[in-house]
């Protein structure tokens, strides 16, 4: 009888320790069939995440990428030391609209990629007490051979393009009492931009800006042709703005031209300023100054006026006037 208790309590251990594997066996399955059932959709949730964080950067570009108008530009300072780069570069990083400056004390230049009016850049300049003067503008490194075979010219004709200046320098030029700058800049293949900062304009009267076909300015506004058109698409592209003049008597502009619009296409003819007149008005003052190609940043490292040997800050508008 004894014997025949052990064996039956024998037997209970063991129905009961397999009821308890078997349990456990069941309770991991369940446990790892939740796990693998919560993996996907864990997965999802990553993959949606990861979704919406490039959704959400391509909608919200990175603040380090220029706008499509920034574009180079620059100048030689006369800067003597460290502490001199340092006062300049800080002078016109606290300008709106400046993304980046680089300077050379070797070379004695300041580059400056903005958005902001040369101008604007330039006083910025001046303000810490150091002579500077504009040698180039727009990068050329951004123009390549490719583009050069297709407008049917060598590459450095090109980078000798990308930029054009028309100058206002009074009535030794015949312009009246104009005086100012009108600069374009071809900043890529597809974007170019126009500035102007003129001076000697009558207060409150609007003026018209135009590029005109013809540079030939030995009768003014008349001899310089139609406003300009873009011949591939018979469209007209040379009535940049209309401006009013300020109380100094001064017109400012900025803007982004058409993408139809190349400064390489401009060079040689003539920038007109023409005051807007109504019915009963006197006529309106109208000049015109010839187009000219202006360098490139990186194009015109020279330091001396090879005429009079005065070095490029040294110099002024005034150097260039033609005497009577």
């Amino acid at each position: 009888n004894q014997h025949n208790k052990h064996q039956q309590l024998a037997m209970t251990l063991h129905a009961t320790t397999t009821t308890t594997t078997q349990s456990l066996v069941r309770s991991n399955k369940t446990t790892t069939t939740r796990r693998r059932r919560r993996r996907p959709r864990e997965a999802r949730r990553v993959r949606r995440a990861s979704s919406r964080a490039e959704k959400k950067e391509e909608e919200s570009p990175s603040v380090a990428s220029p706008p499509s108008s920034a574009r180079e530009i620059e100048f030689v300072v006369e800067m003597r030391c460290g502490k001199c780069v340092e006062k300049v570069e800080r002078s016109v990083l606290s300008v709106p609209g400046v993304l980046q400056v680089s300077s050379s004390l070797k070379m004695n230049t300041v580059r400056v990629l903005a958005t902001t009016p040369v101008k604007t850049v330039e006083e910025a300049i001046a303000s810490t007490g150091y002579k500077n003067r504009l040698i180039g503008q727009g990068n050329v490194e951004l123009f390549n051979e490719r583009l050069a075979e297709r407008l049917g010219m060598d590459l450095r004709t090109l980078r000798q393009s990308l930029a054009a200046v028309a100058e206002f320098k009074g009535e030794v030029y015949n312009h009246a009492s104009c005086k100012g700058v009108v600069r374009f800049v071809q900043v890529d293949e597809e974007t170019a931009t126009f500035e102007a900062d003129v001076l000697g304009l009558e207060k409150g009267r609007k003026y018209k800006l135009r590029v005109r076909m013809y540079g030939d300015t030995t009768r003014g506004v008349e001899s310089c042709g139609e406003v300009y058109k873009n011949e591939d698409e018979d469209d007209v592209i040379g009535d940049l703005c209309t401006v009013q003049a300020m109380e100094n008597g001064s017109i400012k502009a900025s803007l982004q031209l058409p993408k139809t619009f190349f400064v390489w296409d401009i060079i040689g003819r003539a920038l007109c300023i023409e005051e807007v007149v109504t019915d009963g008005d006197k006529e309106g003052l109208r000049v015109a100054a010839v187009l000219a190609r202006s360098a490139g940043v990186g194009e015109n490292m020279k330091m001396l006026c090879q005429c009079d040997g005065t070095v490029i800050w040294e110099s002024s508008p005034d150097d260039f006037l033609k005497r009577k």
